[in-house]
Parts: C-alpha cells; sequence; structure tokens
C-alpha cells in the first residue's frame, strides 16, 4: 500500500495468502483437465492440456524459480524489485500483444459480426455530438430514426475517440484504436485508480495485468464480436470500484477525485446495463456507513450528481425513443420451473467464472470473502453479489436481456480486492519463521507464474491463436465494393434482396454505405431487437410479386439489387426482362451477384420535381431546381420528428400509396430548404407493417 495505508488488519493469519495461492495452484491445474464451458477444448485461459504435459510442467517450473528467488533475495530486495519485475511483465506483455495485434488490423478494416454496426454507430456519434445523441439517418432505407448507438453503449467508446471521429471517419483509424485502448488505455487506467486507491506500485501493476484480459469474455465480445460499448463499460468498472473506494470509503481525496470518480462512472453507464455495476457499489458505500464522514459524502454526492446530470440526455433517449428496444429485451417468456431455473443459473455462472483470469476467480472472488481488508470487502461484495446474480440468472428471468455478459464487470470489479491482495503478498515482508518464509515466498511464485501465464494467454487471443479471432474486411469484399462505388449512381441506391446477416464478408452490412458513398436498402443491415426484423426484404407487401418489387425500387429510386439466398436469387433470376445481371463473384465461399434494374425510372432524390439534395445525419439539405414550385417530393421517409429550419419554407408528409410516405417540401421561393431532425419524448414507431429498419 502507498505511504498513507491503514494498518494491516489480517496480519495475524499470515497463511490467508499462501492458502489462496496454493488453491490457486489446483484451480489452474485442473482447468488444464477439463474442457471449456463452451465445449470448446483448449479455450481456457493457457491452452493447458492435462497437469503432466509440458504446459504445465511450465507453469510450475516458473513458479518454483520465482518462489527460490524471491526466497533467497530477502525482503527489502525482493520489495524494491518485484514492482519493477511487474511493471516490466504489464510493458512487455503489451508490447508483444499489440505487435500480435497489429499483425491483424494493421492496415485492415475490422469487419467481422458487429465491427461493422459499431463503426457506424461512431461514425454517427462523431457527425452528432455533442449537439445529439441520435435521429433521422439517411444512409440505410431512405431514412430511418436511429439511436442505437445509445442502447448498444457505442457512444461509451466513442467518447474515447471523439477527437479522431471529428476528423476522420471511423475505418480509418478504428483497429489501432482498439489496440490502444484495450491493450494500453484501459489497463493504465487501472493502474492509476488502482494507485489512488491506496494499493501500492506492486497492487496497481496487478490491477493493471488484470485489466489487460480479466475474462476471456473481454477478447469474445470486443475483439471477436467487436461489441465495443459494453466492453468498454465493463472495463471502466475497476477504476469507478477504485476511486469509489478512495472516496466513499476511505475518505480521501476531493474535488479531482470526485470529476474523475464521475466521468469514470458516465462511462461505465453508457451502456445501460452499467448502471448495476454503479448500483452494487452503491449499496457498498451503504454497508460502510460507519465510516461515513461528511466532507467524503459532499464529495460522493457531488461526484453522483455531475454523473446523472451528464447521463440524463442517454437516460431519456434510452427511455423515449429507445423504448421499443427495451420492450423487447425486457419482455416476458416461458420459464422452466424454480429448481430448473436455479440449476441453470448457477451452471451459468460457474461457467461464467472459469473464463475468468484465475488469479481473479481465487484472489477476487474467494479472497473477497477471506483475506481482504473489511471495509474492501464492504465495497465491493455487494456488487460482486448483484452482478453474480445478474449474470447467472438474468437469461432465466430475461431470456432476451443478454446481461449474462454482466459477468464480465464481475471480473472487472474482483479485479480490485485480487490486486489489493497481490499488493499484499508483493509489497509486504515475508512473516517470521524459515517455513513461514517458504510458504510466502511459494505463493509469490504462483501467482507470480499465473501472471505469467495470463500475459501469454492475452498475446495469443490478440495474435487470433485462439478461439473466437478478428476478422477483417476479406479482399472479395474490397472488390465488390470499388464496383458499387463505380457503378451504382451517386443518386442511385442499392438494395439487399432477401437476407443478409453475415454473408456479405462475415459482418454486418450496417457500414457498407460509408466505404461506398453510396445509400442503401435491407432489412437486417444489423440484426437486433431480432424479433422485431422480418429478415427478408423488400417488406413482404412488395416481393410478393413482380409488380410490388418494381413499385418499391423506382419509389426508392433503387437502381441496383444484390442478393446471395437461395430465395432472392431465383426471383431476381426469373425476370431477366426487369433485372440484368452485371456482376457477380463469390465473397465468403458463397456466391454473390448484383442486377440492374432496366428501368428505375429518373435517378434522382426527386419523386417528385428536380434539383439536388445533400444528405446527412439529422439534415437534408434540398436545393429545388424551381424555388418558386409548390411543391418537390423526395424519396426519403417521413418521420414525425422532421422540422423545417428555412423560413418560409414548410415539410409534409406525402402518401406515395397506402403504406409509404415521402417529404414533401414546399420551397416558398428559397433556392435552398433545409431539413432537421428533433426527438420527440415517444418511442420511435414500426414501419407500416410492424416491422422496423424498412
Amino acid at each position: 500500500m502507498s505511504n498513507d495505508r491503514q494498518p494491516n488488519e489480517t496480519a495475524g493469519r499470515w497463511w490467508g495468502l499462501p492458502a489462496l495461492a496454493a488453491t490457486l495452484a489446483v484451480y489452474v491445474l485442473w482447468m488444464g483437465q477439463t474442457l471449456d464451458a463452451h465445449q470448446q477444448h483448449g479455450a481456457y485461459w493457457y491452452f493447458l492440456a492435462p497437469w503432466w504435459t509440458a504446459t504445465s510442467l511450465k507453469f510450475l517450473a516458473i513458479a518454483a524459480g520465482t518462489a527460490a528467488v524471491c526466497f533467497f533475495a530477502g525482503d527489502a530486495r525482493r520489495q524494491r524489485a518485484l514492482p519493477w519485475a511487474l511493471g516490466a511483465l504489464l510493458l512487455g506483455g503489451q508490447l508483444a500483444s499489440a505487435r500480435a495485434a497489429w499483425t491483424i488490423v494493421g492496415g485492415q478494416i475490422p469487419w467481422g459480426f458487429d465491427h461493422p454496426s459499431f463503426m457506424y454507430r461512431l461514425k454517427e456519434f462523431g457527425e452528432l455530438f455533442p449537439f445529439a445523441l441520435g435521429g433521422y439517418n439517411p444512409w440505410w432505407n431512405a431514412g430511418t430514426e436511429h439511436f442505437v448507438g445509445v442502447t448498444s453503449g457505442a457512444h461509451g467508446f466513442g467518447v474515447l475517440l471523439l477527437p479522431l471521429l471529428k476528423i476522420w471517419d471511423p475505418h480509418v483509424f478504428y483497429g489501432a484504436a482498439l489496440v490502444f485502448w484495450f491493450v494500453f488505455g484501459f489497463p493504465w487506467l487501472a493502474v492509476l485508480a488502482a494507485r489512488a486507491a491506496g494499493l501500492g506500485r506492486a497492487g496497481a501493476l496487478c490491477a493493471g495485468l488484470f485489466a489487460c484480459g480479466a475474462s476471456r469474455g473481454v477478447f469474445l465480445w470486443a475483439w471477436h464480436f467487436g461489441t465495443v460499448g459494453a466492453m468498454t463499460s465493463a472495463l471502466m468498472a475497476l477504476p469507478t470500484a477504485a476511486l469509489g473506494y478512495r472516496l466513499a470509503v476511505r475518505g480521501r481525496g476531493g474535488a479531482g477525485t470526485a470529476l474523475a470518480l464521475a466521468l469514470c462512472a458516465w462511462l461505465t453507464c453508457l451502456w445501460t446495463p452499467g448502471v448495476f455495476i454503479c448500483a452494487g457499489l452503491g449499496l457498498g458505500w451503504l454497508w460502510n456507513f460507519r465510516a461515513w464522514t461528511w466532507r467524503a459524502n459532499r464529495w460522493v454526492f457531488a461526484a453522483g450528481a455531475l454523473a446523472l446530470a451528464l447521463l440524463a440526455p442517454w437516460f431519456w433517449t434510452t427511455w423515449f425513443p429507445c423504448r421499443n428496444v427495451i420492450d423487447y429485451v425486457g419482455m416476458d417468456l416461458a420459464r422452466p420451473a424454480a429448481t430448473a431455473t436455479w440449476a441453470r443459473g448457477a451452471d451459468r455462472l460457474l461457467r461464467s467464472v472459469q473464463e475468468f483470469h484465475p488469479a481473479i476467480a481465487i484472489l477476487g472472488l474467494l479472497g473477497t470473502l477471506v483475506a481482504v481488508r473489511p471495509d474492501l470487502r464492504r465495497w465491493t461484495l455487494p456488487a460482486l453479489l448483484l452482478l453474480a446474480g445478474i449474470a447467472g440468472w438474468s437469461r432465466e428471468l430475461k431470456p432476451l436481456s443478454q446481461l449474462d455478459r454482466m459477468a464480465i464487470p464481475l471480473a472487472l470489479v474482483a479485479a480490485l480486492p485480487a490486486a489489493a491482495l497481490g499488493d499484499r503478498l508483493f509489497g509486504e515482508a515475508a512473516p517470521p519463521g524459515r517455513a513461514r518464509r517458504w510458504a510466502w515466498a511459494a505463493a509469490q511464485g504462483l501467482v507470480l507464474a499465473t501472471l505469467v501465464l495470463g500475459v501469454r494467454s492475452v498475446r495469443m487471443h490478440y495474435a487470433n491463436h485462439k478461439p473466437g479471432p478478428l476478422r477483417t474486411l476479406p479482399e472479395s469484399m474490397r472488390l465488390l465494393t470499388d464496383w458499387i462505388r463505380v457503378h451504382v449512381p451517386e443518386d442511385g441506391r442499392l438494395g439487399f434482396a432477401g437476407r443478409a446477416v453475415h454473408f456479405y464478408g462475415g459482418g454486418n452490412l450496417a457500414y457498407l454505405p460509408v466505404l461506398t458513398q453510396r445509400e442503401m436498402m435491407a432489412d437486417d443491415y444489423y440484426g437486433f431487437p431480432r424479433g422485431t426484423i422480418e429478415y427478408n426484404y423488400p417488406p413482404g407487401f412488395y416481393r410478393r410479386s413482380i409488380a410490388g418489387y418494381l413499385f418499391f425500387s423506382r419509389a426508392y429510386g433503387i437502381t441496383h439489387w444484390i442478393a446471395a439466398m437461395p430465395d432472392a436469387l431465383a426471383f431476381l433470376e426469373a425476370h431477366p426482362e426487369h433485372f440484368e445481371r452485371v456482376h457477380e463473384q463469390p465473397v465468403l465461399k458463397r456466391e454473390v451477384r448484383i442486377y440492374r434494374l432496366k428501368d428505375p425510372g429518373p435517378g434522382t432524390r426527386f419523386y417528385e420535381g428536380a434539383g439536388r439534395v445533400a444528405a446527412r445525419e439529422n439534415r437534408l439539405e434540398v436545393f429545388p431546381a424551381d424555388p418558386a414550385a409548390d411543391r418537390v417530393v423526395l424519396r426519403y421517409n417521413w418521420r414525425a420528428g422532421l422540422v423545417c429550419r428555412t423560413p418560409g419554407a414548410a415539410i409534409e408528409p406525402f402518401a406515395v400509396d397506402g403504406n409509404l410516405r415521402f417529404i414533401a417540401v414546399r420551397p416558398g421561393g428559397n433556392e435552398r430548404v433545409l431539413i432537421g431532425y428533433r426527438p420527440h419524448a415517444a418511442p420511435v414507431q414500426p414501419n407500416f407493417d410492424g416491422h422496423f429498419h424498412h
């Protein structure tokens, strides 16, 4: 601990840490003989095969060698050397991980699964923040109300990237940003926060090592799937817990600590389920009521008030425009019997804990119960119990919520007591007596060996040597984007027939308009919430007949259709009189074809009239060819939040047929009409057929 640390209340139980270290060793070796939580052999942290193989022998050899060095070095030299060794391990591991990750993302665009959709949300965030959090987005489906950046937590990562987002499109730097923040940024934030919490250099560096890879879930969700919003929230849980402990429990710090705590809590809660992390820490503050002081509580309330003020726009957006998402994920489904619910939840929680860094699982979870300082136990245990309950049983109670991912912030909160025990183990003098000194040195060796192999495992994840690799934009998709940019007219639109899912390069389509600079139309350009999307396109009302298909295409100015699914390909191939096949190529071993509409109608953004439209997020600039015209109609969807910002001009809905509503503009003599968007206190409405996205 630092110079202002309080007396060691557990010094009499010297055997606690050696016992935990022995348990850790048994646990690590046991993991090598079992299958992964998802039946993927070798997906555990260390790729340990059964204990008698080379990897486990390396673990034991590292532990034994380190223990001998610690024993013979003596307290003074050991206490001086161990922080340097831990710092070298952290920085060296980060450099090795960054080099491995750069071989994957250097010069490439992350594209697997949700990476494109999160880049799309970051692009929107960079365009709109701080004046809006979402709104009317013209890139997809001729204008949609788009607030998914809020519910997905993408804005948390967006805040960290905001200066870059104001200069470049996300794909220019997104891979480098992943490497910087997940390899370097979040771990060193953890180091600084742990140091502020009163831990010494050794303990703070342990916190940084844990933040490099607290759980395999971090790599699965951030590196493989690309859900960087939830992972930003999870990784900010450790700094939030540490700074809260400094301010609320230890009574140290003032305005600077309160400001830092408020910002960390803000970033934690920008993914809405992050409020459970702060709620658990709030319970810990209540449990530590005996340590309350007026001075400390004043700053705690100031930090909380500032965090709530910063979060207010996101909470408002979540409750009103995004209410449909909240209603969907909170939907009740059939539940099994109570005994089955308890058994499944317990099994899920156990499997999640098995994905934790072993030192967090043993020192952080078990150690919180038996070895940490009482005030730290009271601070973290309520949060650990709350997050454990959500991680284990949320899927049983609310199956669509995806809150089993709360196991990851559970690991990050547990990293604080684990780091505190590491600080005791590496920073304090060994207990007197030869046998006790050997036991203490053995504990140091076992924990250090676990940290070393943890660094190795982190590097293997970033090198794509473990299950859940990161996919980048394949060369076939680069060729496809080049073709679209050249052949689809600037005022035309590209439609995706049928389902899209991940058939176009292994990721969602959401970011493709940014790469091609062409507006597009599809149902599942990202596929959530799943139950609100039809997973077919055009909408059923228009795709059941060739007449409806053509009407829909001409109404929206779709000049080309692209398809990969057999049913969509069969429909387009069956009507060569209307659709000309102009391009075909394989993408990830699936044949993709593009068809040109032979008679698309006028290739403009105007359904009635003529002129030019400059469209971007929350902003349509209309330049009518004839400002004196009574009315022009844009091929953009009418939404209730649209407003005309040009005096003398007006906008109104225009009924194309019984389903489609476009934007009618009455220029009123203006050569330029500006249309904006204002969010309103009502949920985003579905389309005419009850589905979203089209």
